[in-house]
């Protein structure tokens, strides 16, 4: 979805840094995605310094999918983070088929919850419903040096963004003014709650957060060129797998559109207004996972590291991973142990609970 009006006064916000986008870009295509070529002309000695830079070739690439053709006013902008509900009644989510990246993750009582991830605000469109912040979600989006949009959240969500400054927006609080309500499905209230892309990009502004990129956080994943796309020797049609026993999905691989359909309990997974969400990468990752003993039942999930699979193409190979603490990134191995290399496309996380990896099955093509 692109509005010509926002990314007009987004363009304009990020004009005076057009510099520092070119150089955070060329950043980007360093990490094995390309080069971007720049031309930089200076005076002579005694005079100003004038520099004129041109954009490269194929364009500005999008460091959550490895696309080129991201805006230019979204270069070397910080992501955003939106906290997005997976109930049955919050179904279907309005705009599930819009992130870059979609994250899923447990949450209390056996129900999950997903962090949708964007680079570029203007290309938001009416996102819901939206649900409170869990401290593992918190730092996720830390990791990534994003900007957390979430409505309300647990005591140990709320504790993590005060002690660590987290750059966040929080519907219990603007209501009305960056976050709204759809009573139009008859559902409870906590179910109606969505945003914008306009309503975020005003949030950012109103609050002054800083959105320059942190140095480091540049390139999150590595990416293949899209002329030479991956594809490994294990064969991968389907990839199921459990969170738990009312959350169980399955991403089924189409030849033609060379990418995976998401289903959640046998029933294909869609947005409002009946579009499957597809994603070209399938990430499944391990972690241990633990109640907090208090009376809410909030878990933590183990975001440290652990094993995993990565499905691509019809195929998958198995994965490694870690994170650290919550300012760091998250970090993906192939079984060689050099950093993960994703074919360019949405991507789907999940962090499934380590007692349940038996349940995976993936299911190579069938035989002709």
């Amino acid at each position: 979805m692109n509005s010509k009006p926002l990314f007009s006064r987004f363009l304009r916000r990020g004009a005076a840094l057009l510099l520092a986008s070119v150089i955070a870009a060329g950043g980007l295509s360093a990490a094995g995605c390309g080069k971007e070529n720049g031309e930089t002309t200076g005076s002579t000695a005694g005079q100003t310094t004038v520099e004129e830079t041109t954009a490269p070739p194929r364009g500005y690439m999008n460091p959550l999918t490895g696309f080129y053709g991201m805006n230019e006013a979204a270069v070397g902008k910080r992501p955003v983070a939106v906290v997005i509900n997976n109930a049955p009644p919050a179904r279907p989510q309005w705009g599930l088929c819009s992130p870059d990246i979609v994250v899923e993750g447990m949450v209390e009582g056996g129900i999950t919850r997903m962090l949708w991830l964007y680079a570029d605000w203007a290309q938001i469109p009416k996102v819901g419903s939206m649900r409170s912040a869990r401290h593992d979600f918190v730092e996720i989006a830390e990791g990534l040096d994003a900007i957390f949009f979430h409505w309300g959240g647990s005591i140990y969500a709320y504790d993590a963004m005060k002690k660590r400054n987290v750059d966040h927006v929080d519907g219990t609080a603007d209501a009305g003014r960056y976050f709204f309500r759809d009573r139009s499905r008859g559902v409870a209230i906590e179910h109606t709650g969505y945003t914008t892309g306009e309503s975020i990009v005003d949030a950012i502004e109103a609050k002054k957060f800083r959105t320059r990129m942190n140095p480091g956080y540049e390139s999150p994943f590595l990416f293949a060129e899209e002329e030479a796309p991956l594809s490994f020797t294990l064969g991968c049609e389907s990839a199921s797998f459990v969170f738990s026993d009312s959350y169980r999905h399955e991403f089924r691989y189409d030849g033609e559109t060379q990418t995976y359909f998401n289903y959640l309990n046998k029933k294909p997974m869609a947005q409002d207004g009946g579009k499957q969400m597809e994603v070209k990468n399938v990430i499944v990752l391990y972690c241990p996972v633990k109640p907090m003993g208090d009376r809410a039942g909030c878990i933590d999930m183990n975001l440290t590291g652990g094993t995993g699979f990565y499905a691509v193409n019809g195929t998958y190979e198995p994965l490694t991973w870690k994170k650290g603490g919550p300012g760091d990134m998250l970090k993906m191995f192939d079984p060689a142990g050099k950093p993960l290399t994703l074919n360019p496309g949405k991507s789907y996380i999940g962090f499934v609970p380590k007692s349940n990896e038996a349940k995976t099955v993936i299911t190579p093509a069938a035989q002709p």
